[in-house]
């Protein structure tokens, strides 16, 4: 997959990133284009010899690493509802969401993101979009709340979308 228009969307299992991702799709048959969908994930446990394991297994850095995989792909596979095109390629990153995303800005045609994700903190876009928004390398596209396409916009081919709902 070549970065020539390649749209990168930014996926953490909330709302707002699979609404983000079905945009991404949808955007992606008008250009011709492939899709990057990436999942950042970072291990927080610390471990101190076996007892963390023993105690809490779910939490063992291999067993996020399986869940968070699980989790992109039932998002793409549920953001995709069977469409053949455009090509999604799934990635999982370790690392800090903002920087893997503006990492991988560099060579997008565009950065696609929800406006809300897992965080704790309310404002007006979560702080890895604010972020992602001030550091990409890219135009990046902000999908917000109340964007949603119908099924037959995300499984549409060659057809054009003539009112877009975030770029008009």
């Amino acid at each position: 997959m070549s970065g020539d228009g390649l749209l990168v969307v930014g996926v953490d299992g909330s709302d707002a990133s699979s609404r983000a991702l079905r945009w991404a799709l949808a955007e992606a048959r008008r250009r011709s284009t492939s899709v990057l969908a990436i999942m950042a994930w970072e291990s927080h446990a610390v471990m101190s010899g076996p007892a963390p394991m023993l105690l809490r297994p779910e939490m063992a850095p291999h067993e996020i690493h399986n869940r968070r995989r699980e989790e992109l792909a039932r998002v793409v596979r549920e953001a995709r509802a069977g469409a053949a095109n455009p090509e999604v390629q799934a990635e999982l990153v370790e690392g800090s969401a903002a920087e893997v995303l503006v990492d991988n800005s560099a060579d997008a045609a565009m950065l696609v993101l929800g406006d809300r994700g897992h965080g704790r903190f309310g404002g007006a876009l979560g702080s890895t979009a604010l972020k992602c928004a001030h550091k990409a390398r890219c135009p990046v596209v902000i999908v917000p709340a109340g964007v949603e396409l119908d099924d037959d916009d995300v499984g549409r081919g060659e057809e054009q979308i003539i009112n877009d709902p975030v770029l008009g």
